[in-house]
């Protein structure tokens, strides 16, 4: 009669170790890396899975899922850095853009300026609620507030001088998440001045160059 060993039923392979690494870099992805522990726990779990089932295959499975788990990992960090390179420079093209916007508008101000001195002003300037009256600008600049900017241009009167007008842009919000960073200044000399900061150069007469601006040429 033949000696049988009996041997009991052998018990389902282990994946834990690997299902949780696959997990931990799904969840990494959706938070950019998880502030890079996250990854690292993945990895670290993914490759401690995958050696298991490498010695002993026959208690522990779940190799594909243990590289996926690494890989997805690895990569989880990546969205962050992109947002991290590309958001700066986003918001600094916009404020330029901004920037360029405001010193347009102000030039179109003295424009309108001239425009009314040699017509209805007869020699004198106004502030920008009459240049929206006499259709020399648009309602909105009329207001005052226009990308991001507050815009001001008003007549200076001062005995034994010509007429003058102040026409300034100031910035509503500066900073890396404000419109800008340069704020800009103009007069009847129709030159543009420029500085850095919410408030705008200024000039008083008889002087018409500010101080604290520079000519943008």
């Amino acid at each position: 009669m033949d000696d049988q060993t009996s041997y009991p039923p052998a018990g389902p392979q282990r994946k834990g170790l690997a299902i949780a690494s696959l997990v931990i870099g799904i969840v990494s992805i959706l938070t950019c890396g998880g502030l890079l522990v996250g990854a690292i726990v993945g990895i670290v779990l993914g490759v401690v899975a995958l050696n298991k089932t490498k010695k002993d295959p026959a208690q522990f499975a779940g190799s594909g899922l243990a590289i996926a788990g690494i890989v997805t990992s690895a990569f989880s960090p990546l969205p962050g850095i992109v947002a991290a390179i590309a958001i700066p420079n986003l918001l600094k093209s916009q404020q330029a853009a901004h920037e360029t916007a405001a010193l347009t508008v102000v030039q179109a101000i003295g424009k309108a300026q001239v425009l009314y001195s040699v017509t209805k002003g007869h020699g004198t300037f106004a502030d920008l609620r009459t240049l929206g009256a006499q259709g020399l600008i648009d309602a909105g600049l009329a207001s005052g507030q226009k990308g991001g900017y507050i815009f001001s241009s008003e007549p200076v009167s001062v005995s034994g001088l010509a007429p003058m007008f102040d026409t300034t842009a100031r910035l509503v919000k500066v900073g890396t998440f404000g419109t800008g960073n340069r704020t800009f200044y103009s007069n009847e000399t129709m030159v543009v001045f420029e500085t850095e900061g919410i408030q705008p150069p200024t000039a008083m007469p008889p002087d018409r160059v500010p101080k604290n601006g520079t000519p943008i040429e």
